[in-house]
């Protein structure tokens, strides 16, 4: 867990690709950690009290991403409330979907990573996606 949550875009294309390799959590956590890193330092303060957890339920969910919480100076988004925000980064479907080409894969966690950031920062779905993400 790194610590440090909007509802997520799925993979539109569907190429055949190779078989994706193993990614350990290590490994993985090593992808978001850094995406975070790279963040502007305005985002990277905004995300003091909020912790970003890798999980493998995003088949589950449907998503390669989730934001839990209240929106950055407002209302709650998807559920939020009393417990502290949370971006969930899922391993599974990332990897599933992009885990054959480790640059595809890391820019994808990045593209994540930023998604949920800008849900975070208040921006609703369109609102993220008019952003490219």
């Amino acid at each position: 867990m790194i610590p440090r949550v909007g509802m997520s875009y799925a993979r539109r294309d569907r190429k055949p690709m190779s078989a994706p390799r193993h990614y350990s959590e290590q490994e993985f956590e090593e992808l978001v950690s850094s995406a975070l890193d790279e963040l502007p330092i305005e985002f990277q303060r905004a995300l003091e009290h909020v912790a970003v957890v890798v999980s493998d339920r995003g088949a589950e969910n449907h998503a390669y991403g989730m934001y839990i919480g209240s929106r950055l100076r407002g209302t709650p988004y998807f559920g939020g409330g009393g417990m502290p925000d949370e971006i969930l980064i899922f391993r599974d479907t990332l990897v599933r979907d992009f885990g054959d080409d480790p640059r595809r894969l890391r820019a994808h966690v990045i593209k994540t990573v930023r998604h949920e950031v800008g849900h975070h920062l208040g921006f609703d779905e369109a609102g993220v996606r008019k952003l490219g993400l």
